[in-house]
């Protein structure tokens, strides 16, 4: 009998937190549930203790092990194995209310519904915050996204805080080998979801390492081009599932804010010089002007302005990062440029 919910877990070098993850898991009220743990070539003794859950539930905890081709990777062969009706993701560090899986079946089976999301309950060592994201609601309620298409735009583009049916997800992948690979994959789904159960309130405990956190900010990420690649990979994604032409200016939004997010970043870098901020600032907004000349004038950059005071601060900032010397023909020319930046 087909399971009601597979639940995937990518793991990597999880050991301290991995047993309150799978706990949380195993003893799910909901019935008729498989998980499907990916271990990601880790190096601890992660993959002991998840031997151990699979003796313990047998028929219910399966195990994979490959070499660590990174969370992306991981995430797309638990998709190729699901057989549940519906898929939730988990990561090895996050964990989940007992009787969530179960609501949230049941409310996607009761209003018909392919997705269902909630919030985010953000937990930095004991302080936990509820996290409803930015978004035009404040109630639980069913969305009609051809109604409401900048909900595609709104919505966080995290996996942990949705379940989704396994149709919905058809044949789309994440991308693999890059960083921000939820973004690769989730606003296609909602796009192509038509009706949402939008609960607001905590679904998902997610753990936010402080070091982590704030790493993006404060230490130069050398792959910060990634965010193109996926994307490009989400644009590709949109179009499989013909939704793209429906969706054509919230693409335009996602890209733009994506990358003005990782424009932040490199601004707010405080190791590098201003000259190779200007460098990569410059080659990400080539790439913005090449694929959506007209993004400058978008709308839910400039609703996102009046969310987040940081962000409107920063894109104030960005005129002077911005070097027409710097400007790339390409995309490849753009990548290209970013590299050269870290070649010391």
């Amino acid at each position: 009998m087909m399971p009601k919910v597979s639940i995937i877990v990518p793991v990597y070098n999880a050991r301290k937190y991995l047993k309150t993850c799978m706990n949380s898991l195993v003893n799910q009220t909901l019935d008729d549930i498989e998980i499907i743990a990916i271990d990601d070539g880790s190096q601890d003794n992660s993959s002991d203790i998840l031997e151990q859950y699979k003796d313990n539930y047998q028929g219910k905890v399966k195990i994979i092990h490959t070499l660590n081709n990174g969370v992306g990777a991981a995430r797309n062969k638990g998709l190729d194995l699901a057989g549940g009706e519906f898929v939730k993701f988990v990561d090895a560090d996050d964990y989940l209310n007992l009787d969530i899986l179960e609501r949230m079946y049941i409310i996607a089976k009761e209003n018909g519904v392919s997705l269902v999301r909630g919030n985010y309950l953000n937990k930095i060592g004991v302080i936990q915050m509820n996290n409803a994201g930015w978004n035009q609601f404040n109630t639980n309620q069913i969305v009609n996204i051809s109604e409401n298409k900048d909900y595609i735009v709104t919505e966080n583009p995290g996996i942990g805080n949705k379940l989704m049916s396994r149709d919905l997800i058809g044949d789309l992948r994440f991308p693999e080998q890059t960083k921000w690979e939820d973004l690769g994959m989730i606003p296609a789904t909602l796009a192509g979801a038509e009706r949402i159960a939008y609960l607001n309130e905590p679904v998902y405990h997610y753990r936010m390492h402080l070091n982590t956190t704030v790493k993006d900010f404060l230490k130069p990420i050398p792959n910060i081009f990634d965010i193109i690649h996926s994307l490009n990979h989400l644009e590709k994604g949109m179009e499989k599932l013909g939704v793209l032409e429906d969706f054509q200016q919230q693409m335009l939004s996602i890209y733009a804010l994506h990358t003005l997010f990782r424009v932040e970043n490199v601004i707010w870098w405080p190791t590098f010089s201003k000259n190779k901020k200007e460098k990569i600032v410059s080659s990400l907004t080539s790439v913005l002007d090449l694929t959506y000349p007209n993004w400058r004038e978008d709308k839910m950059v400039e609703q996102f302005k009046d969310f987040n005071p940081f962000f409107g601060r920063d894109m104030k900032r960005l005129v002077s990062y911005e070097k027409d010397i710097y400007k790339v023909g390409n995309q490849e020319d753009a990548g290209n440029q970013i590299q050269k930046v870290f070649v010391k």
